[in-house]
């Protein structure tokens, strides 16, 4: 990738990434957490909707952590503290930003050989700009984004051993079609330099903007799974909780 500043990179590519950025403590905390939460969660369905659990996407609330040793939102939400990050957004964004806690989440993705049942599937390629988007039936029209950010942490190692996440390093000015997003057509439509799956590191993150497509990145061989937080960054004007 590369050696431009994040601002640069997002600007350019459609995603940032971020080296030994976000605090190790902080990062063992949540994955301690989020650890016991799933654990939680299988060994008792019951208490899933309480944690806005997902079967598919195998996702929780990050909210959901304050029953797993943390105090409150704000707390949960101190790797956004983390030094450059409020420029960046602020920078991309173009406007003043703010969070929704409705749109941030834990996500664990198994390892392929691990996978828990056949409602449990790997995120394929998507925009996070679709959030609250209905499509229309037919592709041909386009169709506005929501305007946001995703800022994306690992809480372990990830890309090698334990699934990550896929880029196609082009910024995106609207939504593709859902018809659009298979893995065929999108390797017809865009060149193979632009597919892109980094290893990261802990303290390691990735900002990346509303169009970018992107999708979990998993191999056959990987032996390790993965736990994750994302945070969405909207506009401080925009009510995003009604999304």
């Amino acid at each position: 990738m590369a050696a431009h500043d994040p601002a640069t990179q997002l600007r350019e590519q459609g995603l940032a990434l971020l080296r030994s950025v976000f605090p190790k403590d902080s990062l063992a905390r949540l994955e301690e957490s989020a650890t016991r939460c799933f654990a939680a969660i299988a060994a008792d369905q019951s208490i899933a909707d309480r944690y806005g659990f997902n079967r598919f996407s195998h996702s929780v609330l990050l909210t959901a952590l304050m029953d797993f040793g943390w105090s409150g939102p704000e707390e949960l939400v101190s790797p956004l503290s983390a030094a450059g990050l409020d420029h960046l957004f602020t920078q991309a964004m173009g406007c003043e930003w703010t969070y929704n806690m409705d749109q941030c989440w834990v996500r664990k993705k198994f390892a392929p050989r691990q996978a828990p049942g056949p409602a449990y599937q790997l995120q394929n390629w998507h925009q996070d700009g679709a959030l609250g988007v209905r499509f229309p039936v037919e592709s041909g029209r386009a169709v506005p984004m929501t305007q946001l950010l995703t800022c994306w942490i690992p809480l372990m190692p990830c890309g090698r051993d334990s699934p990550g996440l896929e880029f196609i390093r082009r910024p995106q000015g609207s939504l593709l079609h859902f018809t659009e997003l298979e893995d065929a057509a999108l390797r017809q439509r865009f060149q193979p330099q632009e597919f892109w799956a980094p290893e990261l590191e802990s303290g390691d993150g990735l900002v990346f903007l509303n169009g970018t497509l992107h999708r979990t990145y998993a191999r056959p061989e990987m032996r390790q799974n993965r736990l994750s937080v994302e945070y969405r960054i909207f506009p401080q004007s925009i009510r995003a909780g009604g999304l």
